[in-house]
């Protein structure tokens, strides 16, 4: 029997299309291509006439294939854009967000929850929160990578390529450097605050606590979720 999707898949080399929508076509055309194959041999061909024939009645491929593309572009692109990169990096986003308001909340209730510790345990915890700031932003870092994880998985079970999951994962930390290249320009420019001027390492490292760490943390919880890249296809074998 004929490998029919790798016959597809040779003559479609050119489309324009992404791995998941080109998987579809392949396969539609495959089993109509082996529908006809399995014709022929039930009227009695031998294998190597039935897939001449059936060769021979498929379509023009070049043309096919800017139909197929076509077809596909006239799809509304921005719903697929939202399943495979907007969604995925807004949950991403959201949960990052939810996660550091809610150990920042433990500075407010910091008092009440040493208050029950002492009353509980005995002791208190003083070099747990000798330094709050500290401590929060580092225990954010650390469940970063399941924000990450979570929008690199979402954008490949929607489909995505690699470079979807990576920039859904990768949600949070661009949004916060999109911010920083807004600010600047405007404490700069239009408020001319001089802190900024007089103290860049400062705004430096601000940028870096709030996107390149971050994005480190978010990209290692996606590593597990990136699709794999596909191995590359033997050519199609032709019967004897």
């Amino acid at each position: 029997m004929p490998d029919w999707k790798a016959v597809v898949v040779s003559h479609l080399k050119g489309i324009d299309l992404d791995a998941s929508a080109q998987k579809e076509v392949v396969a539609e055309l495959a089993d109509h291509l082996e529908d006809r194959y399995e014709q022929f041999l039930a009227q009695g061909m031998i294998e190597a006439d039935a897939h001449r024939l059936t060769l021979d009645e498929a379509p023009d491929w070049p043309r096919l294939v800017g139909n197929i593309t076509r077809s596909k572009r006239r799809e509304d692109p921005m719903n697929r854009r939202s399943r495979i990169l907007w969604l995925p990096g807004l949950v991403a986003f959201s949960t990052a967000s939810i996660l550091l308001m809610i150990l920042q909340r433990l500075t407010v209730w910091r008092p009440t929850l040493l208050l029950t510790l002492e009353r509980m345990a005995g002791f208190r915890p003083t070099f747990w929160w000798k330094d709050q700031v500290d401590v929060i932003y580092l225990c954010w870092w650390i469940l970063l990578p399941l924000c990450g994880a979570a929008g690199a998985y979402l954008s490949r079970r929607a489909g995505g390529t690699r470079f979807a999951c990576i920039a859904a994962s990768l949600f949070p930390s661009i949004v916060m450097l999109c911010i920083f290249c807004f600010v600047l320009p405007v404490s700069l420019v239009i408020d001319k605050n001089t802190v900024v001027r007089q103290h860049p390492i400062y705004f430096v490292l601000a940028m870096v606590n709030w996107t390149m760490v971050p994005g480190l943390a978010l990209i290692l919880g996606a590593l597990p979720f990136l699709p794999r890249r596909p191995p590359a296809r033997s050519s199609a074998c032709t019967p004897a």
